[in-house]
C-alpha cells in the first residue's frame, strides 16, 4: 500500500507518462527559445523522448517546423519549462534488463529547480523485451557547473527492476554530491519503495 501511494503521488507531481503532457498528442500554445535567446510564440507539439523532434508552427495553418534539442535553448508551455540537455547517461530498458546505462545525446528536460544543483525530469520511451511493449523510463537528472563544464548524474524513478539495480544506480549520485555529505547520507538510506521526493526536497534546500 505504501508503494502504491508513493507511485500515485509521483504520477500526480511529475508527468511520468508521455500522454500526461498536453503537447504530446496535440499542438498547444507555447514558446520556443532559439539559440540566440530570441523567443517565438506559437503552437508546440513534442513527444517527450530523446529521439523526437519538437514541432512548432506560428498558428494552425502555418508551416510546421521541426527542431532538435541542439537547435533550441528550450521551450515553455504554460508553467512548464523545458531546457535542452546534452551528453549524459540515464536509465532505461537496457539497465532494467542488463544493467547498462543509456547514453543520451540530447533531449529536453523539464526544469524542476535551479541553483547550486539544477534538477530536471526526463522521460525515455523504449521497447521492453520482457513485456513486449513500449515502456516509459522516467529519470531525474541532476546538473552542476564545474571548472571543465557541466557534470550530470541521473537516477531512475518508478521503474520496475530489482533493488540491486537501484542500489547500483546510487553510485553516480555519491560522486555527484561528493561535496554534500548530508545529501549522500540521505541517498544511502533511500530504498526503492521510499519517496524520492524527500531527496529532491533536500537538494532544493541545499540550493
Amino acid at each position: 500500500m505504501k508503494l502504491l501511494t508513493i507511485i500515485v503521488l509521483f504520477l500526480q507531481t511529475v508527468a511520468v507518462r508521455a500522454q500526461e503532457y498536453p503537447f504530446a498528442k496535440d499542438f498547444v500554445h507555447g514558446t520556443i527559445v532559439l539559440k540566440d535567446s530570441t523567443q517565438k510564440t506559437g503552437q508546440i507539439k513534442w513527444y517527450p523522448d530523446p529521439g523526437d523532434k519538437l514541432k512548432f508552427r506560428e498558428k494552425e495553418n502555418s508551416k510546421t517546423l521541426k527542431y532538435a534539442p541542439e537547435e533550441l535553448l528550450g521551450f515553455n508551455v504554460d508553467s512548464l519549462k523545458f531546457v535542452s540537455l546534452f551528453n549524459f547517461e540515464a536509465y532505461a530498458a537496457q539497465y532494467a534488463l542488463l544493467g547498462k546505462k543509456l547514453k543520451v545525446k540530447h533531449t529536453f528536460g523539464q526544469l524542476q529547480a535551479s541553483g547550486r544543483y539544477t534538477i530536471y525530469f526526463i522521460n525515455i520511451s523504449e521497447y521492453n523485451a520482457l513485456s513486449g511493449a513500449i515502456q516509459n523510463y522516467p529519470n531525474f537528472v541532476f546538473e552542476k557547473k564545474t571548472d571543465s563544464g557541466f557534470q550530470y548524474a541521473a537516477y531512475p524513478v518508478a521503474i520496475r527492476m530489482s533493488n540491486a539495480k537501484y542500489e547500483k544506480a546510487k553510485e553516480d549520485l555519491y560522486v555527484f554530491f561528493a561535496d554534500s555529505p548530508e545529501i549522500i547520507e540521505k541517498i544511502k538510506l533511500f530504498k526503492q519503495q521510499d519517496n524520492f521526493f524527500e531527496i529532491i526536497d533536500l537538494v532544493k534546500r541545499s540550493n
